[in-house]
């Protein structure tokens, strides 16, 4: 009776492990997932208001809100704790936030071109490069989204999560 008792208390204490172990990635992931989507949202707000407003004030609101709504997500993203020892989803998350922010930041500093009417050789120059830099940023930021879906994809299979 004893060890009937004991087998089915440690096949109990497995399953209950197991169960909590589950929860617990899917809470992790969720909250990843959850902090990256504040930003992308925020960033997604600033492109519409971008595209529809005229208003280079409105635009700066907006995009100093993204950015900073951005810049504590990636905040909230460092503070979160390592899954097992394994920080792989945390450094990818805060990497593409940083990306983020980092365009961000530079797309603010184009706000000096958005009304030039004529621009001369020496702003052509300029500007060309300042285009070119943040092209740069914007394959970089890219760059960080796919390696956050491999990061994500591989710390799935390795603790057992299943994906959407």
């Amino acid at each position: 009776m004893k060890k009937s008792l004991l087998v089915l208390w440690l096949a109990t204490l497995i399953v209950l492990t197991w169960c909590w172990w589950s929860w617990n990635v899917v809470e992790y992931n969720d909250s990843f997932v959850a902090i990256v989507k504040d930003c992308t949202d925020s960033t997604q707000n600033l492109f519409d208001v971008y595209q529809t407003d005229s208003s280079v004030d409105s635009i700066l609101d907006t995009l100093n809100g993204c950015v900073d709504v951005c810049q504590s997500a990636q905040e909230k993203a460092a503070k979160l704790w390592d899954f097992d020892k394994d920080s792989s989803l945390k450094d990818a998350v805060v990497s593409l936030l940083s990306a983020e922010v980092e365009y961000l930041k530079k797309f603010w500093e184009s706000s000096r071109y958005w009304n030039m009417e004529n621009i001369t050789d020496e702003d052509r120059v300029a500007y060309d490069w300042f285009i070119n830099e943040l092209q740069q940023l914007e394959d970089k930021l890219n760059d960080q989204f796919l390696s956050l879906q491999q990061v994500q994809e591989l710390f799935a299979a390795k603790h057992g999560l299943k994906l959407e």
